[in-house]
C-alpha cells in the first residue's frame, strides 16, 4: 500500500564513525584515571581560578579500592593530556559561568596532537547571590546552565552534550549525557526521600567520595548493577594524595565506563567528567 502524501518519512538515525585515534586511545579501556595537576595553586591562592589540566591513564576495576586508587594504576603512563583554554578576566570575575574550549590530546604532555575539543559556551552559574544590607540573598539558576559539547579538531562534532541539569531536587547535582539530542544517561549520586537528598554514607568516606552513578533516563535505575556494588559504572572521586587535597583544589576521578559502548561516547564521557569537576568540585556551592 502507498504511503500517504501527509505522513513524513522516516529519516534514517545518522551513525557517527569512530573516529580512529579516539579508537587507539579510547577503544579498549574499561576505564580512565583523570588526574587534575596543581597547575596554577599559586594562583588561586591570590583569588583567581587557573586553568585546569589534566592528564589520563587507562586503570581496570580491580585497581579501585572505594576511594582509593592502587599504586599500580596510579604509575601507568599517560594516554592523553587536556588543557583548559580561557580567558583570565573570565575566570577572575565570572568563574562559575566562564566558558572554554578544554583541548584533550595525545600522550602525557602539552604538544601531543589533538584528539577533540570541549567547548563549554558562556553561561549562568549553579546559584547567583543578591548581596543586600544584610548578607546575601542566593538563589539557584535554573536557566543557561553549564553544558559541554564534544567535537573533532577539525569543528565537526561527535553529536554528545552534558549538561547540568536543574530539576526540583535541588540538593541532589545531576547532570544529563546526550547523543544526537536524546537522553543517553542521567549521572547523579545514590539518592533517598524519592530523590531529595543524597543518600547518606555510613561507611566512613563521607560525601566527598560519593560515586555519581549512569542511570537510564527512562526508567531512572542504576546502569549495569545495583548502587556500591561491584562492576557498576560510575564517575567517582578518589584520593589525590595528601599534598593535592590539603594544598590545592586539584582532584582525580575514576570513569569506569558502562560496557560495550564506543570509543566517541567514551570521549564525550570523558567531556562530562570535565563538566562534573567544573560544577560540583570547583567550589561552585561555597559562599565565602
Amino acid at each position: 500500500m502507498a504511503a500517504s502524501a501527509d505522513v513524513a518519512p522516516i529519516e534514517p538515525q545518522v551513525q557517527m564513525m569512530v573516529d580512529p585515534q579516539l579508537e587507539s586511545v579510547f577503544g579498549n579501556a574499561t576505564g580512565l584515571l583523570v588526574k587534575q595537576t596543581m597547575r596554577g595553586c599559586l594562583q588561586e591562592c591570590l583569588g583567581c581560578e587557573a586553568k585546569s589540566e589534566f592528564t589520563m591513564s587507562h586503570m581496570e576495576w580491580a585497581d579501585l579500592d572505594t576511594y582509593r586508587i592502587s599504586a599500580e594504576a596510579m604509575a601507568r603512563p599517560d594516554v592523553a593530556y587536556a588543557l583548559e583554554e580561557s580567558g583570565f578576566c573570565c575566570r577572575l570575575c565570572w568563574r562559575d559561568g566562564r566558558p572554554f574550549d578544554m583541548v584533550v590530546s595525545l600522550g602525557g604532555a602539552a604538544g601531543g596532537p589533538e584528539l577533540f575539543h570541549n567547548v563549554k559556551p558562556c553561561g549562568f552559574p549553579l546559584n547567583c547571590s543578591i548581596p543586600t544590607n544584610d548578607g546575601s540573598i542566593d538563589f539557584p539558576c535554573c536557566c543557561l546552565l553549564p553544558k559541554v559539547d564534544t567535537v573533532l579538531p577539525n569543528g565537526q562534532p561527535l553529536g554528545s552534550q552534558s549538561q547540568y541539569i536543574c530539576d526540583q531536587n535541588l540538593f541532589v547535582p545531576k547532570l544529563e549525557y546526550r547523543e544526537n539530542g536524546q537522553a543517553v544517561y542521567v549521572v547523579k549520586p545514590e539518592t533517598c526521600f524519592g530523590g531529595c537528598c543524597i543518600a547518606c554514607n555510613c561507611k566512613g568516606k563521607g560525601c566527598l567520595w560519593t560515586p555519581y552513578y549512569f542511570h537510564d533516563p527512562a526508567t531512572g535505575q542504576p546502569i549495569g548493577g545495583a548502587y556500591d556494588q561491584p562492576g557498576t559504572p560510575q564517575i567517582r572521586k578518589v584520593w589525590a594524595g595528601m599534598k593535592k587535597e590539603c594544598c590545592s583544589t586539584a582532584d582525580n576521578f575514576a570513569v569506569m565506563f558502562p560496557q560495550g559502548i564506543d570509543a566517541n561516547r567514551k570521549a564525550g564521557l570523558l567531556g562530562m567528567t570535565f563538566l562534573l569537576d567544573f560544577t560540583v568540585f570547583e567550589r561552585q556551592n561555597d559562599h565565602d
